[in-house]
């Protein structure tokens, strides 16, 4: 028995340690998780990535310049040979030289532009915004998916360390009942059975209470996973679950066909793919491309009619390019484009109805657990009643050791099951506000 009271003093330490950690609220938890969740990061360099992507420069708007230098030199044997044109002098027409060297130097800067190929680079340009405003929509649907985590995460640790002090306090409770009953033995007033049966419901308690920190030190590892933290950082969470006031089915319903992050990336997507098929229509108009160029260019030749020669200036022209024919590939292409928006169209047709479908579900989920809370909220108070009552009569002898473990056992079910109902119906809120599209308007207020 008094390594069992050890037992009891280690498990009342534990809890008195356990809780005086730093406290966090579930604002704390979600700020640090938008600094340093590792997910949100990496999809933030896809966003930055679609914002370097998105300009002029890219969409072919803006001439290319282009610099370019060449020095060359030869050494050859040359023998030639010239045409022999019947005249007089044309005494000899070859020649041979040993050793003949020819150097050339040639440097110039040029600039082309594209001055219309029917519209394609403007178009080009508005699919690299339009991307990058997807990928905008994609990095806050991962925002909304790691809140959502950190959601779960924090109040399933409010819930595993509410169900902590519910377990001290059986198991003070229970200690008590054995204390008192070993009391009542040693005077002749209780049975060695029913000590036996006390001490048996005390380990129960105590097994419960390990499994419960077992939970509660596994769901604060989740959370610091999420939070970008380190994983065996303790903490005591800010256990206040309270509810928005003022939601209804028809104004979230409304909220999500407009707000609503996956239909908003959806239908952003099926935007692009019309840009698409307007770039492939566009590759049917001629091309037409302006150039420009400044050069120098030098040559010496020991072995040539000409010796010598200097070029300095300018050249300049227009040239289009029309597809006459490409195997029916301009076709295809146009063809494909087209059904890619189809695609896209249903597709967007389809979520739009299971987006309704979810918001209802959802909805249904919140109203249902919300009732359950509130059920379970006024089973507590009963079982909390009847425990008083119990306990009372129990220590004026009226009911039995049975009866008072029966009433304590109740009262220990009914905190835990409001528990789990206040978690359900506090993560399926959260789940209407991310259907709704409010979720991060609620976070930053």
């Amino acid at each position: 028995m008094k390594k069992l009271n050890i037992i009891i003093l280690s498990f009342l330490m534990l809890a008195g340690n356990t809780f005086a950690q730093e406290k966090m609220s579930i604002n704390d938890a979600i700020q640090l998780a938008l600094t340093n969740n590792h997910n949100l990061k990496a999809v933030a360099v896809n966003k930055e990535q679609a914002n370097n992507n998105a300009t002029a420069g890219m969409a072919g708007l803006l001439p290319s310049v282009t610099a370019n230098a060449t020095a060359d030199y030869s050494n050859n044997d040359t023998e030639m040979e010239f045409m022999n044109t019947g005249a007089p002098s044309d005494s000899d027409n070859r020649m041979v030289l040993d050793n003949a060297a020819s150097t050339t130097y040639d440097a110039n800067i040029r600039m082309d532009y594209v001055l219309f190929n029917g519209n394609g680079n403007r178009f080009t340009l508005n699919q690299l915004r339009e991307s990058a405003t997807l990928e905008e929509i994609r990095f806050k649907q991962e925002v909304e998916t790691t809140v959502l985590q950190v959601v779960e995460a924090f109040y399933d640790i409010s819930r595993e360390q509410e169900n902590l002090n519910i377990s001290k306090e059986t198991i003070v409770t229970s200690n008590k009942r054995l204390e008192r009953l070993k009391n009542r033995y040693l005077l002749g007033q209780s049975t060695k059975l029913e000590v036996l049966n006390a001490e048996v419901d005390l380990n129960s308690d105590s097994t419960s209470y390990l499994q419960t920190e077992q939970a509660y030190y596994t769901a604060i590892r989740k959370l610091n996973v999420v939070l970008g933290g380190e994983v065996n950082a303790l903490y005591e969470v800010d256990s206040d679950f309270d509810f928005i006031q003022g939601l209804s089915a028809d104004v979230i319903l409304d909220k999500a066909m407009t707000e609503n992050l996956s239909l908003l990336a959806q239908q952003k997507q099926e935007e692009i793919t019309e840009l698409d098929l307007k770039i492939a229509k566009a590759s049917k108009v001629p091309t037409v491309s302006t150039y420009a160029s400044y050069g120098y260019n030098r040559m010496n030749n020991d072995a040539g009619q000409v010796l010598y020669s200097e070029n300095l200036g300018m050249q300049a022209g227009v040239t289009m390019s029309f597809n006459v024919f490409n195997g029916h590939q301009q076709k295809k292409k146009e063809q494909n484009a087209k059904l890619n928006v189809i695609a896209q169209q249903e597709t967007t047709m389809q979520l739009t109805k299971e987006l309704q479908r979810d918001v209802m579900n959802a909805w249904s989920d919140y109203d249902y657990k919300q009732r359950i809370a509130n059920m379970e909220a006024k089973s507590m108070e009963q079982a909390e009643m009847n425990f008083r009552q119990t306990k009372e009569q129990y220590e004026l002898g009226q009911v039995t050791s049975i009866d008072f473990r029966t009433a304590q056992t109740n009262l220990q079910t009914a905190k835990n099951r409001l528990n789990d109902a206040l978690y359900n119906a506090k993560v399926a809120e959260y789940s209407i506000l991310q259907l709704s599209g409010d979720l991060l308007d609620q976070i930053n207020e």
